[in-house]
């Protein structure tokens, strides 16, 4: 492994609280954030980068580890609304959030502050018709299930969600799920795609999804990355 690589991800950990403790893996003591150069072998939960991630997305990566290892401030997602909104705001917003950058779908949410909420002081640099912007969700076509048990059933998918990084938004994917099914009343089942290598999946299960599989590990350029896991979300 060239060594500009890992050594520019461990100059950026152990400057926000990492310790190293093996080969290419650090640790963050207080919250037990464990981080992985790729490749190599990897533990659950770990957070695992790869070279050509680290070279292409670096700033959202830095600004997610740092997501997972500070105090965020709690904001209610009662106290927010969700709305649909074009392209080009979500891919602003998810561009600089989500690690993976933005991902193109068929319709795209926002979750913003109401005037009425403004009072609070929860604020955005992103905007969207003036508004703070809190969070996106990108969804994708529909289609009719042919799966057993489900076939003729119509299901969804979140193609991708990511939330301001300087907060934590309580509640906030319960209710864009909600807002997906107010515009699509007809829609049966949500489904999604968890990557290994950054999540766990735990905070989906929590609010209803079900584990249905595993995707295959793909090639990523010089490595294999660790798959999937597959979730459903049944309204």
């Amino acid at each position: 492994m060239p060594k500009e690589f890992p050594n520019s991800l461990a100059h950026f950990l152990i400057s926000i609280g990492f310790q190293s403790i093996g080969e290419e893996l650090w640790h963050h003591e207080s919250t037990k954030v464990r981080v992985k150069a790729m490749p190599g072998n990897s533990e659950e939960g770990d957070i695992c980068i790869g070279e050509d991630q680290w070279l292409s997305r670096r700033a959202s990566i830095e600004k997610q580890i740092i997501a997972r290892t500070t105090p965020l401030r709690s904001v209610f997602a009662r106290d927010t609304r969700i709305v649909p909104i074009d392209a080009a705001t979500a891919r602003d917003f998810l561009d600089q959030e989500h690690v993976k950058g933005f991902l193109k779908g068929s319709s795209y949410f926002g979750c913003i502050v109401p005037p009425h909420r403004v009072f609070r002081g929860i604020e955005s640099s992103y905007l969207f018709e003036g508004h703070p912007l809190l969070a996106v969700a990108v969804f994708g076509k529909s289609f009719i299930m042919k799966e057993s048990g489900l076939a003729g059933c119509l299901s969804g998918e979140l193609t991708e969600i990511a939330t301001l990084s300087s907060i934590r938004l309580v509640g906030g994917l319960t209710k864009f799920l909600q807002a997906y099914k107010d515009l699509h009343p007809e829609m049966h089942n949500i489904m999604t795609y968890v990557d290994k290598e950054w999540n766990t999946g735990k905070g989906f299960l929590s609010v209803g999804f079900s584990k249905i599989g595993d995707t295959e590990p793909i090639q990523l350029e010089s490595r294999v990355n660790k798959g999937n896991l597959k979730l459903r979300y049944v309204y």
